[in-house]
Formats: C-alpha cells, sequence, structure tokens
C-alpha cells in the first residue's frame, strides 16, 4: 500500500518539474533573495580575507583573494540585472 503512495508523490514531483506555473512566485523570489545574500556575503568574506593578507604583507593569495571577491561580486551584479526567469 505504501509503495503505491510513493509512486503518486514521485508522480506528483516530477510533473511539478515539468510546469513551471506549479512553483509560486514567492517562493521563487525569497529562494533567489537567500541566494543572493548568500553570494554578497561570500563576497564580504573573501574581501575581508584578501584585505587582511595584504596586511600581513602576503600580496600573492592576497590578489588572489581579492580577484575571487571581484568575480563573485560581478556574478552578483549579473543576477540582480539579469531578465526575471519564468
Amino acid at each position: 500500500m505504501a509503495d503505491f503512495q510513493w509512486r503518486e508523490k514521485l508522480r506528483k514531483t516530477q510533473e511539478s518539474t515539468k510546469q513551471v506555473s506549479l512553483v509560486p512566485e514567492q517562493a521563487k523570489s525569497l529562494g533567489f533573495g537567500c541566494f543572493t545574500i548568500g553570494m554578497i556575503i561570500m563576497c564580504l568574506f573573501f574581501a575581508v580575507i584578501g584585505i587582511g593578507l595584504f596586511a600581513q604583507s602576503n600580496l600573492l593569495f592576497g590578489t588572489v583573494s581579492i580577484i575571487i571577491s571581484l568575480g563573485i561580486g560581478y556574478m552578483t551584479f549579473q543576477l540582480i540585472r539579469a531578465e526575471k526567469i519564468p
């Protein structure tokens, strides 16, 4: 009996992934907001690490950290500016 219930749940999940309209707009915006906040926090983390490494005269790893921070910042900026995903 439980096997048929599991199959039905799996079937409903597969149908919901095929149809975009089943995902609520509020859930999409909440997920994107959380992702964006995470990206901003990671960007700030790498920037602080990079500045700390420069202060400790470790130029190579400081430069790498700042480049990573700038890359994450650029990707986040492009995601925020991008058109709305249907």
